[in-house]
């Protein structure tokens, strides 16, 4: 017997000590009270002692089972909000990195747990709540990172269009970058970006019928072609900007396509970009949504903001087929929920 309550206060100490460490990190207290009492149940049980000898058998009998039926759900929703969780490929946007019904694990706190403000952007129970966010765009409260992230991660973001959405792109601009496209080549702060094996394109296929024959190939795909074949096909690229998707920001519609945008300045915590009447429209939706100042340029007028956050490009791989920061802008930091793990 002494071993055995040992062993429990031994495995008690363990979640006592990753619950300070917790507590520290998120300054959550009542998240911390519950992982307390959580650890309890699952070692120690004092406090289920405690109350079988105070209440009577019906109602003790009630908590004890509730308690044992809302134990898996709480450890569910902790996991998913603080540390990892996984997300549903639902479109082609990514492929051939990841596929349509493809599953993602995601890792959310060495890049800083987004802790939801809502009830109805909780993980598991959300869909439970009456969404009360109104207009409201910052649904987040991030927790200390403890690696940032980097180009070319693969990340699951809120969308900032429909806040019911998540999205998986991957992260092409950085804060403070400068990006472009030219002829679907990407440059950052004019540097051409190396292209991934897996990064696809639509290529339109020779024909003597008037319409146009479209293969979408990866780029792996494409070199083990032989010239036979190459010869055959053209990589589509949009100059005109009739059949284009639609352009971030409105004022570039009819100048800027996928294949051929920007340049453009991605903003960047405690640094200021120099506002004029023809680039405001790149940064008006983002100042006044997740920075929440709205002002208005006249023609002539400049005005330097300092931006209180950190912003990032997001592309998808299947650079034909994807709706992305080309087509929606900036994606905040605080929207984006972890970096891909791995697929399964």
């Amino acid at each position: 017997m002494n071993y055995l309550y040992q062993k429990k206060y031994f495995f008690f100490l363990i979640f006592f000590t990753l619950t300070i460490l917790f507590f520290l990190w998120s300054r959550l207290f009542w998240v911390s009270v519950l992982l307390l009492i959580i650890s309890d149940i699952l070692s120690t049980q004092f406090i289920s002692q405690f109350l079988k000898k105070k209440l009577p058998k019906v109602p003790y009998a009630f908590i004890k089972y509730f308690s044992l039926l809302i134990l898996p759900v709480c450890l569910t929703i902790f996991i998913r909000t603080f540390f990892f969780d996984v997300y549903f490929i639902p479109t082609r946007s990514m492929e051939r990195t990841l596929s349509p019904n493809d599953y993602i694990l995601v890792n959310k706190f060495l890049y800083g747990s987004k802790i939801p403000i809502y009830a109805c952007d909780i993980p598991v129970v959300g869909s439970l709540f009456i969404s009360n966010r109104g207009d409201d765009f910052n649904l987040y409260t991030p927790l200390k990172a403890f690696e940032k992230f980097s180009r070319e991660n693969i990340v699951v973001f809120k969308s900032t269009e429909s806040n019911t959405k998540f999205l998986v792109k991957r992260i092409i601009g950085l804060p403070g970058d400068t990006l472009q496209i030219k002829n679907t080549n990407t440059y950052v702060n004019s540097i051409l970006l190396t292209q991934s094996v897996n990064f696809c394109y639509d290529y339109i296929e020779e024909s003597k019928h008037e319409f146009e024959i479209y293969q979408n190939l990866s780029n792996s795909e494409y070199n083990d072609l032989n010239i036979e074949e190459k010869s055959k096909l053209k990589k589509k690229i949009q100059n005109s900007t009739s059949h284009s998707y639609n352009i971030f920001p409105i004022s570039k519609q009819t100048e800027w396509t996928q294949d051929n945008y920007g340049a453009i300045i991605i903003p960047k915590k405690g640094c200021g970009i120099v506002m004029t009447y023809m680039n405001y429209d790149f940064y008006k939706s983002i100042i006044k949504n997740y920075e929440k100042i709205d002002f208005q340029l006249d023609y002539g007028e400049k005005r330097n903001y300092i931006f209180k956050n950190n912003y990032y490009f997001m592309m998808g791989d299947n650079r034909h087929n994807s709706i992305d920061s080309r087509s929606y802008g900036f994606v905040p930091e605080c929207n984006i929920q972890g970096k891909m793990m791995l697929k399964f």
